[in-house]
Parts: structure tokens; C-alpha cells; sequence
């Protein structure tokens, strides 16, 4: 796992996995102790690409 920060500096975690259709696909994660995959920033509501995460 790697981590990473949306535009609004909450951190999140992301992983990278080879299941499915798409090779090397990014899955991000809440920072947190439950492990769920998210789509939008839990802090701020913004739609989370890994290509726009710092």
C-alpha cells in the first residue's frame, strides 16, 4: 500500500492489484482501520482519481 493525499490534504491509502479486467489497478482506501475502498474524499467530497492524488 502507498500513501497518498487528496487536493484537501486528508491521507489516504491506496493499493494496487492485478484482479480483474484493468492490470495494475489502483483501489484507495480510507485512512483508517477499517479497509474499504472510496470514490470520493471522506474529509472534503471530492471525486478521488489516482491521477490527482499528491
Amino acid at each position: 500500500m502507498q500513501e497518498r493525499f487528496c487536493k484537501c490534504g486528508h491521507r489516504l491509502m491506496v493499493q494496487y492489484t492485478l484482479d480483474g479486467f484493468i492490470p495494475w489497478e489502483a483501489v484507495i482506501m480510507r485512512d483508517q482501520d477499517v479497509v474499504k475502498p472510496v470514490k470520493v474524499c471522506p474529509c472534503c467530497g471530492a471525486y478521488l482519481s489516482i491521477h490527482f492524488l499528491r
